[in-house]
């Protein structure tokens, strides 16, 4: 799994009763592919050859990270059913057409494994939204339990679940603005603890500007990523009046506000993705929600950096079970829908 901070890669085995991580390993994209597939994911032109150059390598990068992740927690890969793999998103329009490259065929080549992979256009072709696919995972990861799951990657997802229904959609950026911001005026990749944000003051009118964004107002099912919430989305609020670490502090408030709106008081409330590890957000969250248990899923048994590559492992049971894994009630769908395309090894 790779998501819209695009950072690298989280590799993880997990049980078959989907629940438990069995391994776990990281592999960070070189420098080169990460600003190669930050410029496809933000709408940069590039000719189609060299598309198909950074398809393979994403590709290959998986199958490193399979090795990887086999050779050390030695788990012979005959041990290992399938790979569900998500690939790189690197366009998005929910309703319309989602993109992930890293093409399953040769990660199953490589790897000798059967893979299912671009699991988001079975629910866009039955008028769904294609994102997000992980509360149908939250869901199982909760069990018997009611609750609010926030993944907090480069876009923000919330999950509600209780006992008439499980409802989900993306809120709005959570890492994407925080890290190209730092990344432009720092040449940073991330604010590590949110340090930087919190030397800076919430700028009030940039707060509500930004806030009363057409998107923030759409009913769900919904679903964005940076190719809409990106640095040309954020300058065109900008007055230039407003110090960088303003900014950075602003749009820690806006992620943080953008979420809690939706979080019904007193509901026990997870969070899990990569902003779990920017303190000022998760103190932010907790903050503007006193009255409900702010957890992460952690707690549930499921580290917060691997649950959505856990998601997709279980999808890819589903799939090869013949069982579905959407939402209608999340993604708008026609009906919920087996995802995933099969690549035999």
């Amino acid at each position: 799994m790779s998501g819209t901070s695009l950072d690298g890669v989280d590799a993880v085995v997990i049980d078959a009763g989907a629940t438990q991580l069995l391994a776990q390993t990281y592999l960070p994209y070189t420098k080169k592919l990460k600003q190669q597939l930050r410029l496809l994911s933000q709408g940069g032109q590039v000719r189609l050859e060299e598309f198909a150059e950074i398809d393979v390598q994403v590709a290959h990068f998986f199958a490193d990270a399979v090795g990887v992740l086999l050779a050390s927690s030695k788990i012979p890969a005959t041990d290992i059913r399938a790979i569900g793999s998500h690939g790189q998103t690197v366009f998005h329009r929910g309703g319309y057409y989602s993109m992930q490259i890293g093409h399953g065929a040769i990660i199953a080549e490589r790897t000798g494994i059967t893979v299912v992979s671009d699991f988001r256009m079975s629910d866009i072709a039955a008028s769904g939204q294609g994102a997000p696919l992980t509360p149908a995972y939250h869901q199982h990861l909760l069990g018997d339990k009611n609750g609010v799951v926030i993944n907090l990657g480069g876009i923000a997802n919330l999950t509600q679940i209780s006992k008439n229904a499980v409802t989900g959609f993306d809120t709005g950026p959570a890492n994407t603005l925080l890290d190209n911001w730092i990344k432009k005026c720092k040449q940073l990749d991330y604010d590590r603890d949110g340090i930087w944000a919190r030397s800076g003051f919430v700028n009030k009118n940039l707060l509500n500007a930004l806030l009363a964004d057409d998107y923030f107002k759409k009913p769900s099912p919904k679903s964005t990523g940076p190719e809409y919430f990106n640095l040309a989305w954020l300058e065109t609020y900008l007055t230039g009046g407003e110090t960088n670490a303003d900014v950075q502090r602003t749009l820690v408030e806006l992620t943080a506000m953008s979420i809690s709106q939706h979080i019904v008081q007193g509901t026990d409330t997870y969070l899990c993705g990569g902003g779990v590890h920017n303190l000022l957000l998760a103190e932010r969250l907790a903050y503007l929600n006193p009255h409900s248990k702010m957890m992460t899923t952690s707690d549930l048994g499921m580290p917060v950096d691997y649950v959505e590559a856990a998601a997709f492992a279980f999808f890819a049971q589903q799939t090869l079970e013949g069982k579905t894994s959407s939402l209608p009630l999340v993604t708008g769908a026609k009906g919920s829908r087996i995802l995933g395309a099969v690549y035999a090894a």
